[in-house]
């Protein structure tokens, strides 16, 4: 049986009902990959362990950083290092 193909969007709007409540859209090795609905403020907070990445799929984001903020919009995509 070959893999699913999973599209984000109709995932996002199918499973997900509130802001920031994630949900596993899949698993690549030791990792998943989480959809989530972002309100206006998400605290900032860091990892000591582990990367994290952020995929646009609708909207605009705003990533605040201690040097500065980075803006994304739909289809952009950032790794935010450890």
């Amino acid at each position: 049986m070959p893999p699913h193909k999973i599209n984000l969007v109709e995932a996002a709007d199918q499973k997900i009902r509130k802001v920031f409540d994630p949900h596993i859209a899949g698993d690549v090795n030791d990792a998943q990959v989480k959809i989530a609905k972002f309100g206006d403020v998400f605290d900032w907070h860091a990892h000591d362990h582990e990367d994290e990445a952020f995929l646009v799929l609708r909207g605009r984001i705003a990533i605040d950083f201690r040097d500065g903020t980075v803006e994304l919009g739909s289809g952009e995509f950032i790794v935010v290092p450890r």
